[in-house]
């Protein structure tokens, strides 16, 4: 039977921005941390539970302004995000994933549905 849910966050840093080249190797960037402690909050207020592999992951965003950007930069920190919250439990179990812009969501924010394909 396949289950799919929606939910809310808001927008990641770009995938330029999640980390910072330290002497020991790379370290995640405050303004990845702090998106991640912001985007956690926003999942656990929303009730998401574990979702069955393999998937279907969509994620909607809503353009935060006119600069251009790249809608997939932004996909490896919401799926590891997911998985760190337990929403997903592997991200190499996403058979289909996609990202678009959506004028429909409000801008600076990503509507996600995950759906299993089990």
């Amino acid at each position: 039977m396949h289950h799919s849910f929606s939910f809310t966050l808001p927008i990641p840093p770009s995938v330029n921005h999640l980390y910072a080249n330290i002497a020991r190797g790379r370290a995640k960037t405050r303004k990845y941390l702090d998106w991640i402690t912001e985007a956690a909050i926003e999942l656990n207020q929303q009730h998401v539970p574990e979702i069955t592999p393999p998937y279907k992951v969509e994620y909607a965003v809503g353009r935060p302004d006119k600069r251009k950007r790249d809608v997939a930069n932004m996909e490896k920190a919401l799926s590891d995000l997911l998985v760190t919250q337990g929403v997903l439990t592997d991200d190499s179990k996403i058979n289909d994933n996609r990202q678009r812009w959506d004028d429909t969501v409000e801008p600076g924010f990503v509507r996600c549905t995950v759906e299993s394909l089990a």
